[in-house]
């Protein structure tokens, strides 16, 4: 199992590794608001299978393949009692719900962490016909609050 090398601490940046433009102003928000506290984070942390490439390809055509086709967490974040596999959206939707899950169930498939792997969305807000969903499958939800998309 890959163990997650050194991290960061969680300060706010101008830009965060593979994030939207839009994932950052949400990204910002949760990071300057009131939250518990992290310790360490990591940015673009990828998960799961590469895709294959053809047979007789080079290494380094395999590392390419692999470096832009595995699946990438948005944040990981150690936090008291574990880590949090991040996803991070402005609207908490069906897909923010989807990967978050699918991310969890990967990072923990692959990385070795001590204590509890939790899925996590950090969004503005979420959609209020999943928020029940989400709590059943045990997917944290951070809102920022921000209706700036919305209204």
């Amino acid at each position: 199992m890959a163990v997650l090398p050194p991290g960061q601490k969680p300060v706010v940046m101008t830009r965060y590794t593979h994030m939207l433009y839009e994932d950052v102003e949400v990204w910002t928000r949760f990071l300057k608001g009131t939250r518990p506290e992290i310790f360490e984070l990591w940015y673009d942390v990828h998960v799961g299978k590469a895709m294959p490439v053809p047979e007789g390809a080079s290494q380094v055509e395999a590392a390419v393949a692999a470096a832009v086709s595995r699946k990438r967490i948005d944040v990981v974040c150690r936090v008291a009692g574990g880590y949090w596999v991040v996803e991070v959206k402005p609207f908490g939707n069906m897909v923010a719900l989807g990967q978050s899950l699918a991310y969890c169930s990967l990072f923990q498939n692959e990385y070795q962490v001590s204590g509890l792997v939790l899925p996590v969305v950090v969004c503005d807000l979420v959609d209020e016909d999943l928020a029940r969903r989400f709590a059943e499958l045990g997917v944290l939800v951070f809102e920022t609050g921000y209706k700036g998309l919305v209204g």
